[in-house]
C-alpha cells in the first residue's frame, strides 16, 4: 500500500505475535516465573494506578488502551518523485495504518477524546469524502492537518489528503505507480536482512538516507547548499539503510540484522570506513568474567590516506596532515603520522567488565579499550614521550611487576553515594596500549594476562558463540566480532534493587509519588528470589560485522536456554 517514493519505514508485522514471541524470550519468560510475578504484577499495578491520572482525558483504561493493536502496524515518510522535467510531483508526508481487529469501538473512542481535545486547544474537525469512505480531517491551531479513515478494522492516519487517497487507491488495485517493494534499495537491504524464509522477522525497517535528508532539506537554501557537497564528500554513495529483528526464532532468543548499502567502488567519506579482518580471539588480558568483549579490525593507514585526500581536494596539499600536526601530535606529545601510526596494527579492543568492589553502583560496568601494536618495544620511546608530555597530570604506580600510570584525581567532586567515581589509566601490556576507567579493572587485565586459564578466549560460553558465528561467515573471519554475557548486567541490576540504599531512596521518592508509592510497597510485601531463579533463562550472545561489494552487515543475537 505504500508508494515506491517512501523514504523511510517501520513496521510491526503482527502485534499480538510480536506479544507473544516477546514472552518467549528470556525477559518473557523472567517475568512469567512463579517467583518473579509478584514483582511484575505490582509494577503493572502501579502504572494503572497512574494511569488513572489522565484516563478520563484518554477515556480507556490502561489495559484496553494496551488490548488497542491488534495486526500490523506502519509508519511511513513518503517523498515526491521527480518527474522527466526534474519537479516533483506526487504526495508526500507521514502516514500510519493501525490494525484493530476487534478493537475497532475503542480506537473510535481514542480518536474521538483526541477529536475533544483539538476543539479545546482551538482546533477544528471536519469530515470529507475518500471514494466511498468517510475522511476526517483533524486540524490543529497552527493550521496543520491529519487524515483519517478506516477501511476493514484498519485506522489509517496521514499528513496528506493525497497521500491518504494513494494508499486507499493501491488498497483497492486502482494505483499506477509502483509499489515500495519494487523499490531496488529496500529489496536489496531486505533480502539480506529478511532471516528464515519460514519465520519471518516481526520488526523491519528502512530508511534511504540521502534522499530522506534530501526531502526534509526541500526549500532550506543552507541545507541546499550543504547537500551541494554530498557528491564531493562521496556521501551519496549511502544508498540506504534497513533491518529486521526476530524474537523467540530456532534456538536464538533474539536475532537482529542491519545492513547498510553502499555504492560501488566507494569514494570519499564512506570510502573511509576501511574495515579490516583478522584474528578475532580474545587476547590473553581479556578476563573470562568479562559482561561484554567486541573486537574490530580497521585499516587505519588506508582511512588516513583517503581523508588527507579528500580533505587537501577541499583545501591544499598537506592541509590534513597539518590539522592532525596541530591537533593531534601536539596534543599528544608525539607525531602521529610519523611515529605512532605506523605501529597501530588496526585491532581494537573494547571490553567491559564489572567492579563488584564494594556496594554496587549505577556505573560499577567498567571500560577497557586496548590498541595492538606492531611493535611494543618500538612504542616505548613514543610512550615515553606521551607520558612526559602529560607528567604533571599522571602517577605512575605498579602491579604485579607492572608499571602503569593513572591520572591524578584532585578532590572528590559531589556526586550521588550510588555512583563510581571512575579512575582513568593506561598501560602497556604485552603487544597492546590499554586504557581504562577504573584501575581495579586494569589491575583484573594484567592479572588476567598471567593466567591463561583466566582468559575469556578459553571460556566455553565465548566458544560456543564463537563457533555460531563462524557458522554465519562460513569461516571467513568478520571485521567485527561482539560476545556479551547478560547475566553479568543482570547481576548488576539485581544488586542495585537488592541494595538497603536502593530501598530507602524508593521510600523517600514514595512519600509524594503514588506510583512509587505502590512499588515501594511491592519491594516490601514481596522478596526478590534469588539471583540463580532469573540467571537460569540467560544465555549468551554475539554479534559480528562484515564488508562485501554491497555495503556493511550487521548481525547481533543471543541464544535461547532449553
Amino acid at each position: 500500500m505504500l508508494p515506491k517514493s517512501t523514504l523511510a519505514f517501520l513496521r510491526i508485522a503482527d502485534t499480538p505475535q510480536l506479544v507473544e514471541r516477546f514472552r518467549e524470550t528470556s525477559l518473557g519468560r523472567i517475568s512469567q516465573d512463579e517467583q518473579v510475578k509478584p514483582f511484575v504484577t505490582g509494577v503493572y499495578a502501579a502504572a494503572e494506578d497512574a494511569w488513572t491520572q489522565i484516563e478520563e482525558r484518554v477515556g480507556l483504561p490502561l489495559n484496553q488502551l494496551l488490548a488497542i493493536p491488534q495486526g500490523e502496524i506502519s509508519v511511513a515518510f513518503v517523498g515526491q518523485t521527480k518527474n522527466d522535467d526534474g519537479k516533483y510531483e506526487g504526495p508526500s508526508g507521514i502516514v500510519l495504518l493501525f490494525d484493530v481487529k476487534g478493537h475497532l469501538d475503542d480506537a473510535k473512542k481514542l480518536l474521538e477524546n483526541g477529536g475533544k481535545f483539538i476543539r479545546e486547544s482551538g482546533g477544528e474537525i471536519e469530515l470529507e469524502k475518500l471514494g466511498d469512505l468517510e475522511l476526517t480531517r483533524y486540524s490543529g491551531a497552527d493550521g496543520r492537518s491529519v487524515f483519517q479513515f478506516e477501511k476493514d478494522e484498519t485506522i489509517v492516519l496521514s499528513t496528506s489528503k493525497d497521500l491518504a487517497a494513494s494508499v486507499l487507491a493501491s488498497w483497492e488495485g486502482a494505483a499506477d505507480g509502483q509499489s515500495l517493494a519494487d523499490n531496488d534499495k529496500f529489496a536489496s537491504i531486505m533480502n539480506r536482512c529478511a532471516g528464515s524464509p519460514d519465520d519471518p522477522p516481526q520488526i523491519t525497517w528502512f530508511v534511504d538516507v540521502i534522499d530522506l535528508i534530501r526531502a526534509l532539506a526541500r526549500g532550506n537554501t543552507a541545507a541546499q547548499t550543504s547537500l551541494a557537497l554530498f557528491p564531493v564528500l562521496g556521501l551519496d554513495g549511502i544508498k540506504g539503510a534497513g533491518g529486521s529483528w526476530t524474537f523467540a526464532t530456532g534456538d536464538f532468543d533474539s536475532v537482529m540484522h542491519a545492513h547498510v548499502l553502499l555504492e560501488s567502488p566507494r569514494s570519499g567519506i564512506v570510502e573511509m570506513l576501511a574495515l579490516g579482518s583478522g584474528n578475532v580471539t580474545p587476547e590473553a588480558w581479556v578476563p573470562a568474567d568479562a559482561s561484554a568483549y567486541t573486537t574490530v579490525h580497521w585499516k587505519v593507514d588506508e582511512t588516513f590516506r583517503v581523508a588527507a585526500k579528500l580533505y587537501n581536494s577541499l583545501m591544499f596539499d598537506g592541509a590534513f596532515e597539518g590539522e592532525v600536526q596541530r591537533r593531534v601530535s601536539e596534543g599528544l606529545g608525539a607525531d602521529f603520522e610519523k611515529e605512532v601510526m605506523p605501529l597501530l596494527d588496526g585491532r581494537i579492543t573494547i571490553v567491559n567488565w564489572i567492579d563488584r568492589e564494594g556496594p554496587p553502583k549505577i556505573n560499577s560496568q567498567t571500560l577497557m579499550i586496548g590498541v595492538k601494536l606492531t611493535d611494543a618495544k618500538a612504542f616505548e620511546p613514543v610512550f615515553e614521550k606521551i607520558l612526559e608530555k602529560f607528567g604533571d597530570r599522571l602517577e605512575k604506580t605498579s602491579f604485579a611487576g607492572l608499571d602503569y600510570h593513572k591520572v591524578k584525581q584532585g578532590e572528590a567532586p559531589e556526586q550521588p553515594a550510588n555512583t563510581r567515581r571512575p579512575e582513568l589509566c593506561m598501560a602497556l601490556l604485552g603487544d597492546y596500549f590499554i586504557f581504562a576507567d577504573s584501575v581495579q579493572a586494569l589491575e583484573h587485565s594484567i592479572k588476567t594476562s598471567r593466567d591463561p586459564n583466566a582468559s575469556l578466549a578459553g571460556d566455553v560460553e565465548y566458544q560456543l558463540i564463537a563457533s555460531r558465528i563462524k557458522r554465519q561467515v562460513r569461516g571467513n573471519r568478520p571485521g567485527m566480532l561482539q560476545f556479551n554475557k547478560p547475566e553479568e548486567g543482570l547481576r548488576l541490576l539485581y544488586d542495585i534493587a537488592a541494595a538497603d540504599s536502593t530501598r530507602e531512596r524508593l521510600s523517600s521518592q514514595a512519600e509524594s509519588n503514588p506510583f512509587f508509592k505502590r512499588l515501594d510497597q511491592t519491594m516490601k510485601d514481596n522478596k526478590l528470589p534469588p539471583f540463580s531463579v532469573l540467571s537460569r533463562y540467560l544465555a549468551p550472545g554475539g554479534g559480528m560485522l562484515t564488508s562485501d561489494e554491497t555495503g556493511f552487515h550487521y548481525t547481533t543475537f543471543s541464544l535461547r536456554r532449553k
